[in-house]
């Protein structure tokens, strides 16, 4: 039942938007945690349109070009499609489903990707353009007694400057996800800025390329970045960087 709502799309133009300022069904956050011990986490949903808006949602692994009824994920979402009045509000429940798999020896937060999908309603005969517009939040599955705390994995990275690239390294030990949202460098009064910063895994390492950034350097630069808590908050920090 699920590719139901997708089918009525066949024939209509797709925006998929990643800014909710630009949905018309808006959720009520920009991330969703889910520690796996809980029974249930509920979210909401808004339609900002002045018209009636037809909505299905589904969970999948990261791939954004999968069909909903193709992703094989833990997880149910109820309702999974639903009509929604203009200015109207419409609660979603999203449920774990624990899978039995060989146990981790080293236990680490899993993000999953959660897809609103909103559409207008038309008449069969209609032979207007259509626009369905997509809003995705990543889900971030927290399984139980993870080491440490998410609001401590920020300050636990490690950053690093290649000697003879201008690349900047970064390793983020813990057990949680870091979102980057900026990364700037500063030396002798100049900023060198990388625009695209990736969200950090658990236990991975990342090199991110400075552009301008000239070697060999000297003297001690001084690092700024911003990240995304649990709430989708901006935090900022500034450190020194040795080589």
């Amino acid at each position: 039942m699920i590719r139901v709502l997708l089918n009525c799309v066949s024939g209509m133009a797709l925006a998929a938007s990643m800014a909710m300022v630009q949905a018309e069904i808006v959720i009520d956050r920009t991330r969703l945690i889910y520690p796996a011990a809980a029974r249930v986490v509920t979210l909401t949903l808004r339609n900002e349109a002045d018209s009636p808006r037809l909505v299905q949602v589904w969970i999948d692994e990261g791939d954004p070009q999968m069909a909903p009824e193709l992703s094989d994920v833990p997880f149910t979402v109820t309702p999974p499609i639903l009509r929604m009045d203009p200015g109207k509000a419409q609660a979603l429940r999203v449920i774990y489903h624990p899978v039995p798999r060989q146990a981790m020896t080293d236990p680490q937060e899993v993000v999953y990707w959660l897809n609103v999908l909103g559409i207008r309603p038309t008449d069969a005969a209609s032979h207007q353009l259509q626009l369905a517009f997509r809003t995705r939040i990543k889900l971030f599955l927290r399984p139980n007694a993870l080491p440490g705390r998410a609001e401590d994995a920020v300050a636990a990275l490690q950053w690093q400057l290649a000697d003879d690239r201008p690349v900047l390294r970064v390793r983020n030990p813990s057990a949680f996800h870091v979102t980057l949202s900026s990364v700037a460098l500063n030396l002798e009064g100049v900023e060198y800025r990388h625009e695209n910063p990736p969200m950090l895994a658990p236990r991975s390492t990342a090199e991110l390329i400075m552009p301008g950034w000239v070697v060999p350097w000297r003297g001690t630069p001084t690092l700024r970045s911003t990240t995304l808590d649990d709430y989708g908050a901006t935090h900022e920090s500034t450190q020194r960087i040795g080589r």
